[in-house]
């Protein structure tokens, strides 16, 4: 009964997205402008898990000139040992750990049957462009700890830092919908930029299972999970599909 998730367990590979070799392509001004605008993660609670190097994106255009970015970013574990009440009364901890994270301890369990390798969040800014070609952050959306979406005003999205838009996590398990924080509140914050914000990879994608999780990302349906990460020369079918609505 347990080779089966110990070879899954064994199989299933790097719990964080592996950097993609090779010549990366000459972006559009609008991949430009998106990967050049730095965004921040952060938590207000200390939990497991590493945080990955890449943040990875997909992007639309609307019917309106908004361009709505789907984030994603990866965490190599979702577990529940942090500054919480369930690691402070333990059994419950334990309990989850059991179940929800490794199955009796050895091999996978419940998250990654269900949803894959990895914690994968995911976030969606709305941005607006200006005459210039610079983007403005307008709202976002991403999840809450019970994993229903939270809209995120520009004031939530700018309310750690003026300059760089910042979603953070108030739970064990990442979910990146936090409201109300200060500058001083984060336990933890990772600021992504020119490098570091990166299209896409469909092979990612796929292997992080990515058209069944961190919803709040999707800013095209599912059947286009296949496409090209962002607007390139080219594509502009793609780069005028609607986003998904706020």
């Amino acid at each position: 009964m347990l080779a089966v998730p110990l070879l899954a367990s064994s199989t299933s590979g790097s719990a964080l997205p592996r950097p993609v070799r090779g010549e990366p392509e000459a972006p559009s001004w609008l991949s430009a402008a998106i990967e050049g605008q730095s965004i921040c993660v952060g938590s207000t609670v200390v939990s497991a898990g590493e945080l990955g190097d890449v943040l990875y994106y997909r992007s639309a255009t609307d019917e309106r000139g908004e361009v709505s970015v789907g984030y994603y970013a990866f965490f190599s574990e979702e577990r529940p040992w942090g500054n919480n009440w369930l690691t402070w009364t333990v059994l419950p901890a334990l309990a989850v750990d059991l179940v929800y994270t490794h199955g009796l301890l050895v091999g996978p369990g419940i998250q990654r049957v269900a949803y894959g390798k990895g914690d994968v969040e995911g976030f969606r800014i709305v941005y607006s462009v200006g005459e210039d070609g610079r983007l403005a952050v307008e709202r976002g959306v991403a999840d809450r700890g019970d994993h229903s979406e939270v809209r995120l005003d520009r004031a939530d999205l700018l309310s750690i830092d003026p300059e760089r838009p910042t979603v953070y996590s108030r739970w064990w398990s990442h979910q990146l919908g936090g409201q109300g924080a200060g500058p001083g509140d984060l336990v933890s914050r990772r600021c992504y930029g020119p490098g570091e914000i990166l299209p896409l990879p469909a092979d990612v994608a796929l292997d992080f299972r990515l058209d069944r999780r961190a919803g709040p990302a999707r800013v095209v349906p599912a059947e286009l999970l296949r496409q090209p990460a962002s607007p390139r020369q080219g594509d502009q079918d793609l780069a005028l599909r609607p986003s998904v609505a706020l």
